[in-house]
């Protein structure tokens, strides 16, 4: 490709398993046209969904017309070290997003898209709302001016900005001031590892 389409136009899709059966999930990334499955995890193993194991979702992958790639150790929302989590358990985004290897991970998916991949990040977390894909990685991305949307395991999309319109229509609680207290930027749930 000579002239590479800009990043700003280009769009990230996450796509989680959870348990459904491996033809299911490579369907869904078909009628999306997906061409690079991204595995996000940072333990690429599944005892519940065994075939979702790094090395059987990647040659499954391959032998479905897809590439796939792990930035697990880059972009992995549970980290082993625990200056990456606070006294509750949650995943601190911020500090883990300054990391080098974070920033290298997501430089990786923004050359992808300058070479006009359309890819997936995937992890076992279904629900996009409570997920590191979203929570995390789109946050950054649409910070570099890259459009989120989530494939759901009906094979539906919801785009990002619908799910951000979803969350401002609930209701929230206010602070003893009035004001509305500004949200943590962690973990959805508390996901240290446990001793």
């Amino acid at each position: 490709m000579l002239n590479p389409p800009p990043v700003e136009s280009q769009a990230v899709f996450t796509a989680g398993f959870s348990t459904m059966p491996v033809e299911r999930f490579l369907n869904n990334l078909r009628t999306h046209d997906i061409n690079l499955l991204v595995d996000v995890r940072s333990k690429p193993f599944s005892r519940h969904a065994p075939h979702f194991n790094k090395d059987q979702i990647e040659a499954l992958a391959q032998r479905a017309g897809l590439r796939y790639r792990y930035l697990g150790r880059e972009l992995g929302g549970m980290p082993e070290d625990e200056a990456f989590y606070d006294a509750q358990g949650y995943v601190l985004y911020d500090k883990l997003a300054a990391q080098p290897w974070f920033e290298q991970g997501i430089a990786q998916v923004l050359g992808d898209l300058r070479q006009g991949r359309r890819l997936a990040l995937t992890c076992a977390e279904a629900d996009p709302r409570a997920c590191h894909r979203r929570l995390l990685l789109g946050h950054v991305l649409r910070q570099h001016g890259i459009g989120v949307a989530h494939i759901l395991a009906s094979g539906s999309l919801i785009s990002e900005s619908e799910l951000l319109d979803e969350e401002a229509a609930q209701p929230r609680q206010l602070s003893l001031f009035g004001e509305l207290p500004l949200p943590k930027w962690r973990s959805a749930t508390p996901v240290a590892p446990k001793e």
